[in-house]
């Protein structure tokens, strides 16, 4: 699995730190929450090239980590497909 990976928590670390260990989310709304995780746009499951690529990867919280996604059947939400459309790689 890649989340046990050393490469993956380098390139975790390296995120959060890109993002200065904020919620890109809730900087949108002026807010300023502490990320905890660090999210694929793209989904893995989608398009696996871009597992480690930084402009795929966003520091969230835990609450905006789970608004991307529809747990029931592992689906992008609208607010994670509008995330994914702004990704360039």
């Amino acid at each position: 699995m890649l989340y046990n990976k050393r490469t993956w928590k380098r390139k975790r670390a390296i995120i959060l730190r890109r993002d200065k260990y904020l919620c890109r989310n809730c900087k949108r709304y002026g807010r300023k929450v502490g990320a905890t995780t660090v999210h694929h746009m793209i989904p893995l499951s989608v398009d696996s090239s871009l597992a480690m690529c930084s402009n795929n990867l966003l520091s969230l919280c835990n609450k905006c980590h789970e608004k991307m996604h529809d747990r029931t059947g592992d689906e992008l939400t609208a607010l994670g497909a509008w995330w994914a459309e702004r990704v360039k790689v």
